[in-house]
């Protein structure tokens, strides 16, 4: 089955039945096929706050079960944290523990910036994109969570990381992003980067929300 079959009969399913697709949905997500996976979130993610209820009990199962680098939970980490969902958040650090890659614990680390634990976490994450020994495979992740971190901190990380020339330049791109997500909130931390970035980088990010 191709993928735009694959994707007709998801909406014909989820046509059908609403809300009660999403457990049999909640499965596919574990499919070998990365855009499969991919069509699965967004069509859970169209359901928006009417899924939170199923969402929430898969979520208390997954914790309950205590299983060690469970790939479901951490989708519904994802979606949760981007349904701005607050009753996840005390179970996220201790979620840390069960997963072997800093690749998973990122995923948890950017639900909890988005759920408003950003500057809890900012040292850890600021550690991945600029020390870490694997922050060339880390970088693109670790940015994206500072990027929900409306915080001088995560400013002065990305701007170090923008001239750390030991990054790999496909990173660059994804760190003009996170600024001008993090300064378009906030007309001081637009302020702060024209203090310490270079001019290339505050181009960078003026043509990015320009666009």
């Amino acid at each position: 089955m191709d993928l735009e079959q694959y994707r007709s009969l998801i909406d014909r399913i989820v046509n059908e039945k609403g809300t009660q697709a999403i457990p049999k949905l909640l499965e596919l997500l574990t499919d070998e096929n990365e855009e499969v996976r991919e069509i699965v979130l967004q069509t859970i993610q169209r359901f928006g706050d009417q899924a939170i209820p199923i969402l929430i009990d898969k979520f208390k199962q997954k914790i309950h079960e205590q299983t060690k680098n469970d790939i479901l939970i951490l989708y519904l980490v994802d979606i949760l944290s981007d349904l701005q969902e607050m009753s996840i958040k005390k179970d996220l650090y201790q979620l840390l523990n069960r997963y072997d890659q800093e690749s998973a614990q990122l995923v948890i680390y950017e639900a909890l910036a988005k759920l408003g634990d950003g500057e809890k976490i900012i040292d850890i994450v600021s550690y991945f994109l600029l020390e870490d020994e694997y922050r060339d495979e880390l970088a693109e992740q670790a940015v994206m969570v500072l990027a929900h971190i409306a915080n001088p901190k995560a400013v002065d990380s990305l701007v170090k990381a923008y001239k750390d020339e030991r990054l790999h330049s496909e990173v660059k791109p994804f760190i003009i992003k996170a600024l001008a997500m993090i300064t378009i909130k906030d007309q001081k931390l637009w302020d702060y980067l024209n203090k310490i970035a270079e001019n290339q980088l505050i181009e960078d990010v003026q043509k990015y929300l320009e666009n």
